[in-house]
């Protein structure tokens, strides 16, 4: 039989090295999500931010009518994420769809 390590509590997990980072990154977007699903109009809530990198913001959707619509309102979510407090530092907006296959 093998011997399974005993359960760690996470609230005493350091954010030190890479994972840490992740971890912390995860958070950020996540909260970033949750506040733009809320302003989002009901045709566009399946827009996911996934990536900020260099200052742009990649969104993700599974759902290419979506995509079609964001890319035609591209300024309007720019704005929304800029009144987002984490996510000011963003100058670019794109919006890509992803296929599970």
């Amino acid at each position: 039989m093998c011997q399974h390590k005993p359960t760690d509590n996470l609230t005493n997990f350091s954010t030190k090295g890479s994972l840490g980072q992740l971890m912390v990154q995860a958070k950020i977007y996540n909260k970033i999500n949750a506040q733009l699903h809320m302003q989002l109009p009901d045709t566009l809530k399946d827009l996911e931010l996934c990536l900020i990198k260099d200052k742009v913001a990649t969104l993700m959707t599974s759902n290419s009518a979506v995509a079609f619509r964001a890319k035609q309102q591209i300024n309007e979510i720019f704005i929304i994420l800029q009144g987002i407090s984490s996510s000011q530092q963003i100058n670019h907006v794109e919006i890509k769809v992803y296929t599970n296959k």
